[in-house]
């Protein structure tokens, strides 16, 4: 019986023993676990460390002048040579800064090789409409179809021209460039010709756009002013684009509203953003504009505030405001023409103050001061003889100091005057492309090569 008590009770021990190892063992298992993870966890944080330290390294040898020299070399690429050596400057020790020597030392070099342009009224000033982006709803047979085929350049054909101008050698300068007030030794301010710096083999060129409104008549297929998808295949207004810069809004043939390079503004953008040598110093092309059905494709007229309604009407000019502020920080410059695109050449004195003040009191407060006036039609207030009379001097008083007329008799034509500036411009549309093709062969040595194959032909005659 003892025996089997002390059996008993070394049985119990031992169950004792073995109760007591399950929760040791259950507890070394779990303190592994947890130093091998915490190993684990320490190993990756010490490796994201080690990569974050060498990318800080990478980034602290990476020479801090590299974003100041790109820009540097972007104003080199466009002639500004003095601008790009003066950045340089900026950084301390340049001069024994083997890279930013090296480049101050290149765009001295390049500009040594740039001569005045001689004569700047040798200059070409081209002009177009609003660019037809979808042919197939432009040139559908209707009633403004030859008006389209007429006076309307494709998108295609624009892309083209581009190509074609930039190969022949010129680059785009703004009208000021073309001349400037210049203040004399007696004090007064005279007009004369600008100091333009080219490389030889490089021809200075003016560029503008007329309209740049959307109209109902382009946009709007159903007549209830807003713009849809019966449209004629045109941008339908101007916008601000998520990258902070001009593009176009569209609406396709199937109903979608969409954004980009639907006109002339952002596929020059992405011209120029290729080939920045095809702008002197920064400049690009004016935007003619009229007021009576708004600015920029914005129904920012009175008339809208009743048909939108006052806080649809306010969104207008507001949005309106904002958009004139992104072109003009883009590089683009804004001219008057006229409030209701009348003639300013037949309409009578009356007629002229009456859409001038409209221009000033309905236009110029969203888009800013301009000093350039692009007749309507091109239809100057006078011939080649000197301005005068009450229609100049209403102008004149309104501070416009750049006339802008239409002629293709001739390459170019300009006056400059101790007072103000006068230019004809040639228009580069179907018309042009087509009819007298010899008056453009300075600017397109084959226009035929530049036809859009969407292009109804024969393109009408005047």
């Amino acid at each position: 019986m003892e025996q089997q008590i002390q059996v008993r009770s070394r049985r119990r021990r031992r169950r004792k023993k073995h109760t007591f190892l399950v929760p040791l063992v259950a507890l070394a298992v779990i303190l592994t676990t947890y130093f091998t993870v915490k190993a684990v966890i320490g190993a990756k944080e010490r490796t994201q460390t080690e990569v974050s330290q060498t990318q800080q390294t990478t980034e602290s040898t990476e020479p801090s002048y590299t974003g100041l020299l790109a820009q540097a070399d972007r104003l080199a690429q466009q002639y500004d040579y003095d601008g790009a050596k003066a950045l340089v400057e900026t950084c301390s020790g340049w001069q024994t800064t083997e890279e930013l020597k090296a480049a101050y030392d290149g765009y001295t070099a390049a500009q040594a090789r740039t001569v005045r342009y001689g004569d700047t009224t040798t200059i070409p000033h081209i002009f177009f409409h609003s660019l037809v982006a979808d042919t197939a709803r432009a040139f559908d047979g209707d009633d403004s179809s030859d008006g389209y085929n007429v006076f309307m350049t494709t998108v295609d054909e624009f892309r083209t021209m581009l190509d074609i101008l930039y190969e022949e050698g010129y680059v785009l300068v703004d009208i000021h460039d073309l001349a400037s007030f210049q203040e004399q030794p007696d004090g007064t301010q005279v007009m004369k010709q600008g100091d333009i710096m080219l490389p030889p083999e490089k021809k200075p060129l003016i560029m503008s756009q007329d309209d740049v409104n959307y109209y109902e008549y382009m946009v709007d297929g159903d007549g209830d002013g807003k713009a849809d998808k019966d449209g004629d295949g045109f941008a339908t207004r101007l916008v601000v684009g998520e990258d902070g810069k001009p593009t176009c809004a569209y609406i396709t043939a199937d109903g979608k509203t969409v954004t980009g390079a639907y006109d002339l503004v952002p596929i020059l953008d992405e011209f120029l953003e290729q080939h920045p040598d095809f702008s002197y110093r920064g400049a690009k092309a004016i935007l003619g504009i009229t007021g009576y059905q708004g600015v920029l494709g914005y129904r920012t007229h009175p008339k809208y505030r009743e048909i939108l309604g006052d806080a649809a009407y306010e969104k207008e000019v507001a949005d309106a405001k904002a958009v004139a502020q992104c072109l003009k920080d883009d590089g683009y410059v804004f001219a008057s023409h006229s409030f209701g695109h009348p003639s300013l050449q037949s309409i009578s004195v009356d007629a002229l103050i009456e859409d001038t003040d409209k221009w000033e009191t309905q236009c110029q407060p969203i888009l800013g001061d301009t000093d350039i006036l692009i007749y309507p039609y091109g239809a100057d207030i006078a011939g080649v003889e000197d301005y005068s009379g009450a229609k100049f001097d209403k102008l004149y008083d309104a501070g416009f100091r750049y006339f802008c007329n239409v002629s293709a008799a001739s390459p170019y034509w300009v006056q400059i005057h101790d007072t103000y500036v006068r230019q004809a411009r040639i228009n580069l549309d179907g018309y042009r492309l087509t009819h007298a093709t010899n008056l453009i062969a300075h600017l397109l040595p084959d226009p035929e090569s530049v036809l859009d194959p969407a292009r109804p032909l024969p393109v009408p005659d005047l």
